[in-house]
């Protein structure tokens, strides 16, 4: 079974070997380094000429009957940042799809983006005993969607996409949607990714879904950093609070 997929999750107690753990910091190490020149490019005032420009209108909001109920789960038992957030992790997710010309389920990757967080809400946080609040999340996710009809093998790529997206890279063999999921809320929360969308489009997105102090929120990700778990990993060992107290966004 694939690092960070839901099978993994369920089999290890979302919780990493030594080695995982070494080969995951490798990889985020990697990730932000090779991400480094770009960044520093855009902060020194250099735009990037292939920058998507778009109107973040002109991303489809699916409006199925499970969507319409996530998004209305999301709003009951998220506070507004976290309701924000998964919003714009369903925008950027898009967006960069766009950009990689990646063709995702808008349903599927809608459906996940609204449920990737739950476990971090106080309705959801113990819904699974579980120390990974990804893996909480996808448990929740695979028992809702599945009373909802969908099939085993759609809940589980549901499942895979909401606690792939802890993952510091998600290979392209699990799909566009979990691809996108990670990519997503990777840009919101520490700005990875963000220079290859235009400023107007950026801007545009934090428009219509504000931020509402997101950075301020990040004790409720580092409550759940338990030693073992990719949050853990990120939040001591790899700086992620500083990169998302620094991620390129005014709050």
């Amino acid at each position: 079974m694939d690092f960070g997929t839901y099978a993994w999750a369920r089999a290890n107690n979302g919780q990493m070997s030594r080695t995982e753990q070494v080969r995951e910091a490798v990889s985020a190490a990697r990730v932000i380094l090779r991400a480094a020149p770009a960044h520093v490019r855009h902060v020194l005032g250099f735009r990037n000429p292939r920058a998507l420009t778009t109107d973040p209108d002109q991303i489809p909001i699916p409006d199925s009957q499970i969507a319409r109920e996530a998004e209305e789960l999301c709003r009951e038992a998220s506070p507004a940042h976290l309701l924000n957030h998964s919003f714009r992790t369903y925008v950027w997710g898009m967006l960069l799809g766009q950009q990689d010309r990646l063709r995702p389920d808008p349903e599927l990757l809608f459906v996940g983006s609204m449920l990737h967080d739950l476990a971090l809400t106080e309705r959801f946080r113990d819904y699974a005993p579980m120390p990974c609040f990804g893996a909480r999340a996808a448990i929740h996710a695979v028992d809702w969607a599945s009373a909802r009809g969908w099939s085993e093998t759609r809940c589980t790529t549901l499942a895979d996409a909401i606690t792939l997206h802890l993952n510091s890279r998600v290979p392209a063999d699990h799909g566009p949607e979990a691809q996108l999921l990670q990519a997503g809320a990777g840009l919101d929360v520490i700005g990875l990714r963000h220079w290859q969308l235009a400023p107007t489009t950026v801007a545009s997105v934090i428009a219509r879904y504000p931020r509402l102090s997101l950075k301020a929120s990040y004790g409720d990700f580092k409550r759940e950093a338990h030693p073992g778990t990719r949050a853990h990993l990120l939040d001591r060992w790899l700086g992620f609070g500083t990169l998302a107290r620094f991620a390129p966004f005014a709050e």
